[in-house]
Parts: C-alpha cells; structure tokens; sequence
C-alpha cells in the first residue's frame, strides 16, 4: 500500500522531482545531448512508439523464452502506465539553446520549439514528442513500496528498464540514467533504488555492479543461497532448496 511520501512522490511535478532537468551534457565524444523527465502521460504516441521499439530491439530475443515474455500489447500496457515516468536522452532540439537564466525564455517546449509557458508560475506539464532516431536511451521508473524481511515495507524508485540504442552504446549514458534516478530518490528520501535483471542478460547484471546494485534481501537467489547455508547441520536427505528462477532482484540503498 502507497505511504504518504510515495504518494506525495507520485503527485509532484517533473520539475519539482527533477528541478536540474532539462539540461544539455557533453560526453566523451564532445556531442551534446539533452537529458529530461516525463510523465508517461506525457509522451505523445510518437514518443511511445520510439521506447517501446527501443525496448523491443534490445530485449526480444532475452526475454522470449524466460519468466517475462511480452507481446506488444502487455509490453505497452507497463511501459506506460499513468505512474511510470521517464528519463530520456536524446539529441537536444534547437529549442534547448535558450538560457535558463533568460527570464523572457519558454519554460517547457516541446521538440518543436513551440513555447508552453513562461517566466514563474505553476509548473506546466506538456507532452514530448522524439523518434526512435533522437531517443538514444531512457529509463522508466515508478515510486512504490516493496516488501522487506521485516515487518516494514521499503519506500522505493523501482526502475523498470534501463535501455540504450545500440549506436549510443559506451558514452556513459547508462550511468547517467542511474544518477538522475539516485538524485531524484535521494530527493525525495526513499529507501533505495531496486531493479529486477534476467540471469541471461550477463552484459547488465555486470553494468549495474559496477555501478553498486547489489542482490536485494528479498532476491530468491540469495534467499536461496543462504538458507543453503543456513541448513547445513540439518538432517540429511532434508530438501531446502526453493525452484530456481531466472532473475536477480537488484537494489542500491538511498541511505
């Protein structure tokens, strides 16, 4: 059940969860690139079409067979649920150039460049329009509860995909995507960031060690493992062992 803090999170503006965001970065190559926040919501169906490609090119083949098939139907349904949000990166629109520090600059545009509010005032949310050609990559996430080994849930950023293009691949980006999601949980004081990764998916499991996500307390292979452990002077023939699945349950603690 939704605490008041996730609730909160679940109803605050993109830019009061991400106040830094839009913003331009420079990567190893010297290019700039754009890197924002939205609401599910938000996207336009053009938007939605270029994720769930993006997704579908990356994870088909991995997923087909394993304890998460999809068909485009079930896969879209997820993506953008009204809860899910997304941080995008993409090729920046020349709309970006204008300063933040230009109070007579357009708060929000869209890609096109055409202006959804100025100056002050309440923050306007508007819809986001790319193509697969300017998404290089995203991460979708959404504010929720999770169960613990205690009697008290945690309060968490579940980040259900981390997915960049091929040709944008080894710039950084998916450390990027990970930064914004540990800044926007950290702001919002949650417990930590938690994930879900198939065993297939070697190359992922090795990114996110590297960037600190560990097998979570309520992983059923490390469950698995130490109650193996646990049970080693229990009597023999005596089965302990729960079905193996094919999926670790990763998580980065907030704290």
């Amino acid at each position: 059940m939704a605490t008041p803090k996730i609730r909160s999170a679940n109803s605050a503006s993109t830019s009061t969860l991400a106040p830094d965001l839009s913003k331009n970065i420079t990567l190893k190559d010297g290019q700039m690139y754009e890197v924002s926040l939205v609401k599910s919501e938000n996207l336009s169906s053009k938007a939605q079409d270029a994720i769930f490609r993006l997704f579908d090119d990356n994870m088909l083949a991995l997923q087909r067979n394993s304890s998460f098939p999809y068909t485009e139907q079930s896969k879209r349904e997820e993506l953008f649920d009204p809860d899910a949000r997304y941080v995008l990166i993409r090729r920046p629109s020349p709309s970006f150039s204008a300063s933040k520090n230009d109070s007579n600059a357009p708060r929000i545009t869209t890609s096109n460049g055409k202006a959804k509010g100025k100056g002050k005032g309440k923050d306007k949310e508007v819809q986001i329009d790319l193509t697969q050609e300017e998404l290089m990559g995203f991460c979708g996430f959404r504010f929720d509860t999770e169960e613990t080994l205690s009697s008290r849930d945690a309060e968490v950023v579940y980040c259900y995909e981390v997915q960049i293009s091929l040709k944008s691949r080894g710039m950084g980006l998916g450390k990027t995507l990970l930064d914004v999601l540990k800044s926007i949980g950290k702001r919002r004081q949650l417990d930590k960031i938690m994930l879900t990764c198939l065993k297939n998916n070697e190359s992922a499991l090795a990114f996110y060690a590297k960037q600190g996500y560990t097998p979570d307390e309520i992983d059923p292979t490390r469950m698995n493992e130490e109650k193996s452990t646990d049970s080693d002077d229990m009597e023999e023939g005596s089965d302990t062992s729960d079905e193996e699945v094919d999926y670790r349950i990763l998580s980065k603690s907030l704290k």
